[in-house]
């Protein structure tokens, strides 16, 4: 199986592009469809969806895209901004003072129209992002958190889930198998173990490439 690292560097066919930010999966077939990428190339730090065929060899902390960083630049961009479009009326207080006895006299100006920027993930309807550090939560409690995901490069299917160094049993990869999960939200990932028997799983070799 193969490794899709998040926190990543990530290198265009022409050089450093970026980091691996998260991966965006289809949650009832569990198959990861592409990976977002922040792209170091432009001066925004734009992040882009970048589809999971143009994922070249992976180590553990490395990303090889089949594409050229001007190519991966015209992605669509994983977040936009829309700006919502306020009115609000400008209120001054004043008050003059007499004997200890204040007066509130309010005056209104005309209504300004504010526009407020609102971030939006670029999320294909029925899928979800996930990020590296999610909750790994067992049937009797947290497991561990997220590292990384075991993919069949065939199919595009997540065989595995790799828990990051730090969890309960010291080792320095656990691997859960796929049937192993219950469900996935973006900050959580369920099982349907309970945390012995996440202990008991037998090693899963990772092969570091793609």
């Amino acid at each position: 199986m193969s490794e899709i690292p998040l926190g990543a560097e990530v290198e265009c066919l022409d050089g450093p592009c970026g980091k691996t930010i998260s991966i965006i999966i289809n949650p009832t077939n569990k198959s990861v469809t592409h990976v977002v990428v922040r792209d170091k190339t432009l001066d925004d730090d734009d992040e882009r969806l970048v589809p999971i065929e143009h994922l070249g060899e992976t180590t553990e902390k490395r990303v090889q895209l089949n594409i050229r960083k001007d190519e991966m630049a015209r992605m669509e961009p994983f977040v936009k901004t829309r700006y919502l479009k306020t009115k609000n009326i400008d209120f001054m207080e004043s008050y003059i003072g007499h004997d200890f006895d204040f007066y509130l006299m309010p005056y209104a100006t005309p209504m300004k129209t504010e526009y407020i920027p609102i971030d939006e993930e670029q999320i294909p309807p029925g899928e979800l992002a996930v990020y590296r550090g999610a909750r790994v939560e067992a049937t009797d409690g947290k497991a561990g958190m997220l590292g990384e995901f075991l993919v069949n490069p065939l199919t595009g299917h997540i065989s595995h889930l790799i828990l990051m160094e730090g969890h309960l049993w010291g080792k320095k990869e656990v691997t859960i198998p796929v049937s192993a999960i219950d469900r996935i939200e973006e900050d959580t990932v369920y099982l349907k173990l309970d945390k012995k028997a996440v202990e008991s799983l037998p090693p899963e070799p990772v092969r570091r490439h793609w």
